[in-house]
């Protein structure tokens, strides 16, 4: 028995993203890892804020710095097995440096750093506008 994907790649084996954020594995094998990681600010130089959340699978308790453009910075501890939701624990941050459709470089700290660039969104999509600053 065989079908027209028989010697086709299997894409659900492989991980991604699906969402419209940023996924960062911040050590290997995920157990530490930034989930659907976005800007929300209605236009550059408005107030803005980070979406997304910081998962930590692993026994221990994680602490994460995440820099926003080398600007604006957050320090969360996030429980062992646990997920902080961002938009729970960073307020509003300043003024959005980007546009929404543009990028960002955001740095994301635990046992070494990693730089992402980060989508920048506004309020256009569900449920994002009620996350608006």
């Amino acid at each position: 028995l065989t079908s027209c994907a028989w010697a086709s790649p299997t894409q659900t084996d492989k991980m991604y993203a699906a969402s419209d954020g940023t996924r960062v594995s911040l050590v290997d094998g995920d157990a530490v890892r930034v989930e659907n990681i976005m800007v929300l600010t209605e236009a550059e130089g408005s107030p803005a804020r980070l979406f997304g959340a910081v998962v930590n699978d692993t026994n221990d308790p994680a602490n994460v710095t995440v820099t926003v453009d080398g600007d604006f910075s957050v320090d969360l501890e996030v429980d062992a097995k646990s997920v902080v939701r961002l938009e729970e624990e960073a307020d509003v941050f300043g003024n959005s440096p980007a546009a929404p459709g543009a990028t960002v470089p955001v740095t994301f700290d635990y046992q070494g750093s990693v730089t992402r660039d980060v989508p920048v969104l506004d309020g256009t999509l569900e449920p994002y506008d009620q996350f608006l600053p």
